[in-house]
């Protein structure tokens, strides 16, 4: 730090004092703080290339402060990379929040290429000042077009197919540059369309895989930044992009796999291109821009084959077509590049926004050898990797020149042993398939770089001999967002549950959220908020989450369109196709358009807002959540009330009507604008959406609540119909014991089967909870047989399928609700009512069936909150730990009226028949009583 940072902290702290407002105030008997730690900026730690103008900074207590925080100040050093020394940027003053999370950036304009390092400390209740943080630091991106000296490049051979009908090599791209003298600082920014590979000297420039992440490429195109500073050498170097099809090139060659097999007819948006813009700064100051232009050099290169469906073919034979050296880049088959000029309206140009990928990578997570390897008849081999899973074979062989290793991939046996490939949407003769020919020059590595797939079984053929454990292995592939919770039980069953769940969840969780990781890899919307309870609390999705909103809005249809306003059930909508003409028929099905998917544009930001405290991405995207109410008010009213959907989609019990589905989610939709209006200040659109909800829930009332000599039920009296009418909050107060007791008798009389489907799954999760009928859950959950969770695991399940029968996709993340349910139910950690961000928490473990053990935390914005209780015999013991800044109300499930022996300082606030509840601060604590 410099002397005028010095003498501005100084200062400060003066200024602080004379106001009443002691910087570093000493508390008499008391010591300071312990410095905040886990400094981030985006939710990021010490990202480089971002482009948020006024990033979100966040950290967390020390875990040593029991007292809470009361203010924090932020201070803000800034470098380009041409600076020699720091300058002060911005000092936030003390100001007066609890908030330790989206604190934004308040400080002057920020430019292209600087680097900030910020610190923070923190007051707590007492007055006491912490320590300066240790210091954390971001880098801004490319900010705008002025940024970018580098332009699109294509290869002006290429055509999909060649005259022999085949389809041509995917182009490779490569620049040879010098670096002449001591390095400070290298930034690659690069992206590709549709996907790219990039290289320095023949090695992989990160660790980032299957990039770019997916956008709707006629809005925008995501790049990322790497870090090179290390990796450049003096002297000649190479940089290198190779280039693969994703969902922005789609097959067009008939008999090539595709789900439905009609992908010939999907939107083909251009040919493969590539943009780079390489900037090297010398100790001296002197600075390089090595830029993706004419002078590049274009080849055709060794992957003969991709597509983001159907695999990926590589010819190690073209491998001097590929981007590693000045002496490669010399050889035949080389050209010079040509620059994008891109004048159709469907396609990116020259101009479509540059911008900065938000997202947590997709990275390699583990490398998986095979359980076992079985010989055919034919002289080909299955391997099993004993669990299905994400992500992409790689092979290491040796073998003559032409020889080609072939592995079709799986996710089931048929009863003989081979490949049963129908739930990957493949038949014979069109399936997915990965396929590496030799160069024949030794022992030869190999994995795809393209695409991937969800599979449990390869059927490898080619080999010379029996494949050891090391030929053929897996790559497992998920977006890098980090684990926010643990769980664990004494239930064996359980614990497979959630381990399935888990499987699941990775296995579609790339640049987007899919609902399989095969057959379709759809980003459909309805997947992603459907299961978002589940998502949320196995994975911090604060960096990720925000992007698939933005994709939901740039996919939008806008005025002028067919139907301003309507978000598609996939975004991005990598093909469009228009909505049934209004009026539509009565129980008209409409794939392309549903409440209950296009109404995550409004609810997943309003779960951001309660998870993380997360106000930017509501007020962001607020003009296109009300465009798309607006249009389905339009559609409602054009079509006599009814809004035409897919209801309960993949419910076993069909009883449910389709409308009580549809409206039920479009009330929330409504009830939650009207909530983002109020708390952004919006207060002549709180009140119109709070009507809007008020007139749909008398609508819903009228149509659905039935009344018989049993009582109060809603619809066909199914599990959906009454989970979905008591999750929305649309049961009068009044009505709501008789209509869990209806839910839970309809779930009895289904034999403890679960007969909803995707969409009233959650809600019937929470409306037993709220009932406080964990015990029916876990009926529910650990049932053995068909349709249920139990039955998957029974049945050999490794991941959660598209429905709980065991039918469809074996690899569906969408009927995750359950592992909400074990951090929430049965380790007991949920938000308290009313509270946002996890300031205040509920902790009340549910002691269900036979479980004697349970153990559970979650990573709050505030720091690890977790809960592990154990029942042997007579005796009971629940230890809790709640971080610092939050609060919480423990219930403990023993009654009253037996003695409870607290380790800690707890103060009991209530009690039952059933329980004893506890109010406690920040801390450990320890229950223990006899049952």
């Amino acid at each position: 730090m410099n002397r005028r940072r010095s003498l501005l902290t100084l200062l400060t702290a003066v200024l602080l004092a004379a106001s009443g407002s002691a910087a570093v105030a000493a508390v008499p008997g008391g010591g300071s703080p312990a410095k905040p730690t886990t400094l981030r900026t985006e939710n990021l730690v010490d990202p480089i290339g971002i482009d948020a103008a006024k990033p979100l900074l966040s950290w967390l207590p020390s875990a040593k402060n029991s007292s809470g925080q009361d203010a924090y100040e932020i201070r803000a050093t800034v470098q380009s990379p041409s600076q020699q020394r720091e300058r002060d940027l911005w000092d936030s003053g003390r100001v007066r929040s609890a908030s330790t999370s989206n604190i934004a950036y308040a400080g002057p304009a920020l430019h292209a290429r600087e680097r900030v390092r910020w610190q923070v400390r923190t007051w707590d209740t007492a007055g006491r000042v912490s320590p300066w943080s240790d210091p954390s630091t971001w880098e801004m991106g490319l900010l705008t077009p002025a940024d970018w000296s580098a332009r699109w490049i294509e290869n002006p051979s290429y055509d999909y197919t060649q005259p022999d009908g085949k389809e041509t090599p995917l182009p490779v791209f490569g620049k040879v540059f010098a670096v002449r003298g001591a390095v400070k600082q290298a930034r690659l920014y690069t992206t590709g369309l549709g996907m790219y590979a990039a290289t320095l000297n023949g090695r992989p420039v990160g660790d980032a895989v299957l990039e770019p992440g997916q956008t709707t490429y006629t809005a925008e195109v995501d790049y990322r930044t790497y870090d090179l500073t290390r990796a450049l050498r003096a002297g000649t170097n190479t940089i290198g992009l190779q280039t693969g099809s994703g969902t922005y090139q789609r097959v067009k060659t008939p008999g090539r796999y595709f789900f439905g097999g009609t992908l010939e007819q999907y939107t083909v948006y251009g040919e493969p291109k590539v943009i780079a813009q390489l900037e090297i700064t010398y100790q001296d100051r002197h600075r390089e821009v090595v830029s993706s232009d004419g002078t590049w050099r274009t080849a055709l290169g060794p992957t003969t084959f991709s597509s983001w469906w159907s695999g990926e073919e590589y010819d190690a034979r073209r491998d001097g077509n590929a981007p590693a050296s000045a002496a490669a880049l010399a050889g035949a088959g080389w050209q010079q590049a040509s620059p994008v000029t891109l004048t159709q309206s469907t396609t990116p140009r020259d101009t479509t926004p540059l911008r900065a990928n938000p997202r947590p990578p997709i990275t390699v997570a583990e490398t998986v050898r095979p359980t076992s390897v079985r010989k055919l008849a034919d002289g080909s081999y299955v391997l099993d990797f004993g669990a299905n899973r994400s992500g992409w074979p790689r092979v290491s062989v040796t073998g003559r020149a032409g020889d080609t290793v072939s592995m079709i991939p799986a996710e089931k046996l048929a009863a003989d042993g081979s490949l049963d490939i129908a739930s990957t949407g493949a038949s014979a003769g069109n399936q997915i398939a990965y396929r590496y020919t030799l160069s024949g020059h030794g022992r030869e590595t190999w994995h795809p770089q393209f695409t991937y797939s969800g599979f449990r079984y390869l059927q490898v053929s080619g080999l010379r001999t029996a494949p050891a454990q090391d030929t053929v292995t897996v790559d497992v592939i998920h977006a890098a967002n980090p684990s926010a919770s643990e769980f664990t039980s004494s239930s064996d069953l359980l614990n497979r549950i959630h381990a399935i769940t888990e499987r699941a969840i990775q296995s579609n969780m790339t640049s987007v959220m899919t609902d399989c990781p095969d057959r379709e890899k759809g980003p459909y919307t309805g997947d992603n908020l459907q299961n978002l309870d589940a998502l949320l609390t196995d994975y911090d999705m604060s960096a990720f989450e925000p992007q698939l909103v933005r994709n939901m809005a740039t996919a939008q249809r806008q005025p002028g369109d067919e139907s301003p306003g309507l978000i598609a059930n996939i975004a991005p909508e990598f093909h469009r196709v228009a909505p049934t003409t209004l009026p539509r028929p009565q129980g008209t099905i409409e794939f392309l358009d549903e409440v209950n998917w296009g109404g995550a544009v409004i609810r997943i930001p309003w779960q951001l807002y309660l998870t993380y405290g997360d106000t930017r991405t509501m007020a962001t995207y607020y003009g296109n959540m009300v465009a798309w109410l607006d249009y389905e008010a339009r559609n409602k009213a054009a079509d006599n009330g009814d809004i035409p959907g897919l209801g309960d989609w993949s419910a076993t019990d069909n009883t449910t009507p389709m409308q009580l589905a549809i409206t039920a989610g479009y009330y929330t939709a409504a009830s939650d604008l009207a909530s983002i209006a109020q708390v952004l200040g919006k207060t002549a659109d709180h009140a119109k959406y709070d009507a809007l909800a008020a007139q749909l829930a008398a609508e819903f009332t009228t149509r659905f609540r039935h009344v018989d000599a049993a009582g109060v039920y809603y619809g066909s009296d199914s599990e959906a119909s009454n989970a979905m009418a008591l999750d929305a909050g649309l049961v009068a107060p009044a009505d709501r014991a008789a209509v869990v007791n209806r839910l839970v008798a309809s779930v009895r009389k289904s034999g403890n089967h679960i007969t909803t489907g995707s969409v009233a799954l959650g809600p019937l999760f929470r409306a037993l909870e709220s009932g406080n009928r964990d015990d029916v859950i876990y009926d529910l959950v650990v049932n053995p047989t068909s349709p249920g969770y139990g039955y998957l695991v029974a049945s050999g399940h490794t991941t959660l399928s598209e429905s709980l029968d065991g039918s469809g996709s074996q690899n569906h993340h969408f009927l995750g609700a359950v592992d909400a349910w074990f951090i929430r139910g049965v380790a007991g950690i949920r938000q308290a009512e009313g509270s946002v961000g996890y300031r205040s928490l509920t902790i009340a473990p549910a002691l269900v069936g036979d479980l004697t053990h349970a153990a559970g935390s979650y990573r709050t914005p505030y720091g690890t909150v977790s809960s592990d209780w154990t029942k042997s015999g007579h005796d009971f013991r629940l230890h809790v730990t709640v971080p610092p800044g939050t609060t919480a109300t423990v219930h403990v499930p023993v009654a009253a009226n037996r003695q409870i022996r607290v380790a800690g300082t707890a103060r009991m606030t209530g009690g039952s028949g059933s329980e004893t509840v506890y109010t406690v601060g920040a801390g450990d604590y320890t229950f223990s009583a006899e049952i």
